[in-house]
């Protein structure tokens, strides 16, 4: 399961409510790209695009949703919730047709339902849940996915981790008495009172709900020899729980997982393309993958995957051993073409590294290559031996 966080205003607060939905979007231009893949785009606008795309196809029904009130002149942030999405990520276009468009004063375009499940009045503020150190007594307890979000400031969906998630919630009891309801099924929005109420009178949802899907206009990218990476990135997210992808990339594929896209990682705002979180009994595997639409290199091994793993030992890892958990941290690699020699390497990477204990593991570095054509993405996990070729 994941916990994703999306940005709202006084105004956008109160539709998403009473229309049980939430969005994301930049701008007034069309996203023509979507509906006609053919299409001619530009290539920093549509980048911007694609990233809120594969933000928002990380959801899957059922994942916990909360809002982050932004801060005004007179109030403060803060954080409301607690909803479950009810649907995958769909697509409304940026164009007078835009459902609620006028009344957002924005086109949100890219969209999911959401419905109740722990619906607490009152908000936790910014500075109780990120800058307070009330009851934290170690820095990989702060809430480093708000925070770094915060730092760079353009990430309408953002996602946190569980134990993010926990402390939030026990927050929003705290501040709330403990008092909630999962039993009333649409809410408003009191911007006097700052303070989410039972709705007079509930709006059914009645907008467009066409299909966010990115393949094609990814294998154009490809195909013209155009930078596709961040195309790339939103098609695992909209199919990593899918075969191929689920069995090459999730380490327990018949378990549910958390997962995130371009995960940060240091003030420098360095990112983790994808990290997976899995836990089963008294074991947790975090896998940190590194995309390239290029043939890798070595810098990858020598200095992308030992930053990432130290920091993931250092803010991440402790949430999990200081609860007796084994962690397993495995390293991938997923880029263009195959190579065994940068396979080999992977094979090797794990000697290089050299900090175990009893409550963590650094498993071996896996490589995944990909290749395409018109139609298909063809993965194949390297291991050095005659690897299966999976089509998607």
């Amino acid at each position: 399961m994941n916990y994703h966080v999306f940005i709202v205003n006084n105004t956008t607060f109160q539709y998403h409510l009473r229309y049980g939905f939430a969005g994301t979007g930049a701008g007034n231009r069309e996203v023509s790209f979507l509906s006609k893949p053919e299409t001619s785009f530009n290539y920093a606008v549509e980048t911007n695009f694609v990233k809120m795309i594969a933000d928002i196809s990380r959801i899957r029904a059922g994942d916990k949703i909360l809002f982050y009130l932004c801060a005004t002149p007179t109030t403060q942030g803060a954080f409301y919730g607690v909803f479950k999405a009810s649907s995958s990520a769909f697509f409304d276009e940026s164009n007078a047709n835009n459902y609620l468009r006028h009344e957002l004063g924005k086109p949100l375009a890219f969209r999911v339902r959401i419905e109740p499940d722990t619906v607490f009045p009152y908000g936790v503020s910014e500075h109780l849940y990120l800058d307070s150190l009330d009851q934290i007594t170690h820095p990989h307890e702060m809430c480093w996915s708000m925070i770094y979000r915060k730092l760079k400031g353009n990430r309408g969906c953002t996602m946190i981790t569980e134990y993010e998630f926990e402390r939030l919630l026990n927050q929003l009891k705290q501040v709330n008495d403990n008092s909630y309801s999962n039993t009333i099924q649409s809410f408003d929005f009191n911007q006097k009172e700052r303070k989410i109420e039972p709705s007079e009178s509930p709006e059914a949802y009645g907008g467009a709900t066409d299909p966010l899907d990115i393949k094609k206009r990814l294998l154009i990218k490809a195909n013209r020899t155009q930078k596709f990476e961040a195309h790339f990135q939103a098609y695992i997210m909209q199919n990593y729980d899918l075969s191929p992808l689920r069995e090459l990339l999730l380490p327990l594929p018949d378990e549910s997982c958390w997962i995130g896209n371009e995960v940060s990682c240091g003030i420098g705002m360095q990112k983790i393309d994808i990290l997976i979180l899995q836990k089963i009994k008294n074991e947790i595997y975090i896998k940190l993958v590194e995309l390239k639409c290029v043939q890798p290199d070595d810098y990858i091994l020598e200095r992308q995957l030992p930053w990432y793993i130290q920091w993931l030992s250092d803010y991440v890892v402790p949430n999990y051993t200081s609860k007796n958990l084994t962690v397993h941290l495995i390293p991938c690699v997923i880029a263009l073409g195959e190579n065994k020699a940068f396979a080999d390497k992977c094979k090797a990477f794990k000697t290089t590294l050299a900090k175990e204990n009893k409550n963590l593991i650094l498993e071996p570095a896996e490589y995944i290559s990909f290749s395409y054509n018109k139609t298909e993405i063809v993965f194949k996990k390297e291991s050095g031996s005659a690897p299966n070729e999976k089509q998607s």
